[in-house]
């Protein structure tokens, strides 16, 4: 088998396993990212703190190999036989979504293609946007012809952040291309990195699933917090309710409640999934009310918080320690993250800290800069638990003297501990 060319632009948490498993399987790898810093850790074998998808170790072995090397995207990006896009496409003002750095990397792409030579698309997008945005660019800055000169595919990622890097080749990969050809030659390119790859008809298609996929998920976390809320309205445990109801061997996958879905992906797709509705001409109303039911769960989690101390100390005469602000547990990223939105709420209010191991600073939206502080007696009037680590010493956090609120099933609710009974 030929060893490829590859270019990789983009090393978050999806670009560098991808240049990792490249590397793996035999590629040159070339890969490009746009910050200077990040690019030097990783030239050094140092993965940053944000990409737990990938060791030190694997990372360090990868660049040993010769066939691993990293640049920043102000060279020019190299020739190559494979062109992969791995850049964020956030959330903006456009459509719901940032295009900027797709663009740019498809530009920098674009310079170097040559006939015969395929990109492939990772990057999250909402539908339409590979056909329309990214094959533009290609073919202006090129001067080839897409789907003829070129091959156009999408193929995008499918990643659990915090898992390790290599059971990605267990996860099947979608893909579809501007022509059976481009499809054909994507899949032939990722069965080098995957298991399984999973052909689709059309680009458009493969944007679809992925946008479907995290949208399904919105729509089950924002059901089961209505769950949790009437299961409080009832006096019923919604854990007991969710457990029972996971021993049905069918037509049923269980879902946490919380304070929110948050991340890169998840409420964002949701985002592109009723955006695109809206272009089309079709009600999404069920997407639309679970994004607006995701959207409130902040601040009823701050109110249910303020019920739970009522008649013992207001909110506004407590110091209150949040514990784990990251979008999930034992990843550090706060992108989306519904435990940021009630810290910023809770701020608004009360005189707020926080713990988080992941997270060592932490900038709110009016510029107070926080830093992560010890778990030690005194800290706090109030503890509440937003995003439970496995980091987090448990033991330390019962010391803390302080009452304790768990905000991470949905529902506020105090902890036993020594200090419950404490007026806070």
């Amino acid at each position: 088998m030929k060893a490829l060319a590859v270019t990789i632009t983009g090393l978050g948490f999806t670009g560098l396993p991808m240049a990792i498993d490249a590397v793996r399987a035999g590629c040159h790898v070339v890969a490009v990212d746009s910050s200077p810093e990040r690019v030097a850790a990783i030239a050094g074998g140092a993965v940053a703190d944000e990409l737990t998808t990938v060791s030190d170790r694997d990372l360090r072995a990868m660049l040993a190999t010769g066939r691993l090397h990293v640049q920043t995207s102000a060279h020019e990006v190299p020739a190559a036989d494979v062109h992969v896009l791995c850049v964020p496409t956030p959330p903006g003002s456009h459509e719901g979504v940032d295009l900027a750095p797709l663009r740019r990397a498809t530009r920098g792409v674009a310079a170097s293609l040559r006939v015969g030579d395929l990109v492939v698309v990772q990057s999250t997008c909402p539908p339409g946007v590979v056909d329309d945005v990214v094959a533009t660019e290609l073919a202006e800055g090129s001067g080839l012809r897409v789907g003829r000169d070129v091959h156009l595919a999408h193929s995008p990622v499918r990643i659990d952040p915090g898992i390790a890097s290599s059971t990605l080749r267990s996860i099947p990969r979608i893909v579809g291309g501007a022509t059976p050809r481009c499809t054909k030659l994507a899949a032939r390119f990722l069965r080098r990195l995957t298991d399984r790859v999973v052909t689709v008809s059309s680009i458009r298609t493969a944007e679809l699933v992925k946008v479907f996929e995290n949208t399904f998920r919105l729509v089950n976390v924002s059901l089961v917090n209505e769950l949790a809320a009437l299961c409080h309205a009832s006096g019923v445990a919604v854990e007991e309710v969710l457990d029972a109801a996971a021993s049905k061997p069918f037509g049923f996958l269980r879902h946490a409640p919380s304070a929110g879905a948050g991340g890169d992906c998840v409420p964002v797709c949701a985002g592109f999934f009723a955006s695109a509705a809206r272009r089309c001409g079709v009600a999404a109303r069920v997407v639309e009310a679970a994004i607006v039911r995701n959207n409130a769960m902040p601040s009823q989690t701050v109110r249910r918080l303020e019920e739970l101390v009522h008649g013992v100390r207001p909110l506004r005469d407590c110091r209150v320690l949040v514990v784990g602000v990251t979008y999930k547990p034992d990843v550090p990223n706060v992108r989306q993250s519904a435990a940021v939105k009630v810290l910023e709420l809770l701020h608004h209010q009360a005189e707020v800290g926080y713990h988080d191991p992941y997270v060592h600073r932490l900038v709110l939206r009016d510029g107070t800069a926080l830093h992560s502080e010890t778990l030690r007696p005194g800290v706090a009037d109030l503890v509440v638990i937003l995003t439970r680590h496995q980091a987090v010493d448990t033991a330390l956090l019962m010391r803390c003297q302080a009452p304790i609120v768990d905000c991470t099933t949905g529902l506020p609710h105090f902890v036993q501990n020594d200090a419950t009974a404490i007026a806070c």
